[in-house]
């Protein structure tokens, strides 16, 4: 599906619902042609001329974001600086996703069948996992390209990974947030290299570029009440801190905090979403002994000081 905003910004949908291994993309259509992220599937960008796509800016390295790297083969594909490695380091891909915790957080190693997917659908033609790539150039926060009639500027907007990026289009003042999504599950802070601080820095950010019309990954176009949004979707968030917090007027561990629910937006019904679940609560955790609200006792028990 394209949703066209103006005449050159336009909305690509998956033709099914918008969510992982699917992510909505961007689309400029301009003197200097380009897409935002590549992960809305083969049946949506069968209707654009994909091999005349001048640029690929790449918001982050999650799979749902990249999955459709080749349908873009004459592309200069760019990302952010700050994450440049996820696309030539293997290993620190690796470590980004956190699973060398798994065995400590979920009690037994990790089987290859409890990977998010083992099937995915026709139109993703990629397998899950690590996808090398070389880029053709790389990205900082401020950045600002001419496309013709549209410019944007790339806005670091880190926490979701260290690298994510969003993109504001200031004449338009349309913002592409990527996977600060303004979700109603709230923000997602499942891997190794997620930071809350940064996450919670980041939503101001946007939020002080008073966007008009806010496009994300994963949900439909928001073209009023973008700050009321961001503010509700952090502070999903700062809620489940404060049950956590409140939890730990006596010591307990991750399992213990994970018992009592607290991020019930993400439903622990397959073992990776209880994975993230856990590691959400890890970065929580570590805010909260970084702030100074909580102290670790006995290795792996945490209470409220």
């Amino acid at each position: 599906m394209l949703i066209e905003l103006t005449n050159q910004i336009k909305v690509v949908r998956p033709e099914v619902q918008s969510v992982f291994p699917y992510s909505n993309s961007l689309y400029i259509d301009d003197e200097v042609s380009a897409m935002i992220d590549a992960g809305a599937g083969g049946n949506a960008y069968a209707k654009l001329p994909v091999q005349d796509i001048d640029l690929l800016f790449i918001s982050h390295h999650h799979f749902d974001h990249i999955n459709g790297i080749s349908f873009f083969n004459n592309a200069r594909k760019i990302a952010g600086r700050e994450e440049a490695w996820a696309f030539q380091d293997e290993d620190l891909y690796i470590k980004s996703t956190g699973y060398q915790r798994w065995e400590d957080l979920m009690g037994k190693p990790k089987r290859k069948d409890e990977d998010e997917f083992t099937e995915l659908p026709a139109d993703v033609p990629a397998n899950y996992g690590y996808i090398p790539m070389q880029l053709a150039g790389e990205f900082k926060d401020g950045d600002i390209f001419n496309m013709g009639q549209t410019s944007l500027t790339a806005v670091h907007t880190p926490g979701h990974s260290p690298g994510h990026y969003s993109f504001f289009f200031p004449r338009e003042s349309i913002l592409f947030s990527a996977d600060i999504d303004a979700s109603p599950r709230g923000p997602w802070y499942g891997e190794e290299f997620c930071d809350l601080d940064a996450f919670i820095d980041s939503i101001h950010k946007l939020i002080a570029l008073k966007p008009q019309i806010l496009v994300s990954s994963h949900t439909r176009v928001f073209d009023s009440g973008v700050e009321d949004l961001l503010l509700a979707y952090l502070d999903i968030a700062l809620q489940r801190e404060e049950k956590i917090l409140r939890f730990l007027r006596e010591p307990h561990d991750v399992n213990d905090i994970a018992d009592q629910n607290f991020i019930d937006e993400w439903k622990q019904d397959k073992p990776h979403i209880l994975f993230w679940h856990k590691m959400m609560i890890l970065k929580h955790l570590q805010r909260l002994e970084k702030h100074g609200q909580v102290i670790k006792i006995n290795n792996d028990r945490y209470i409220k000081i």
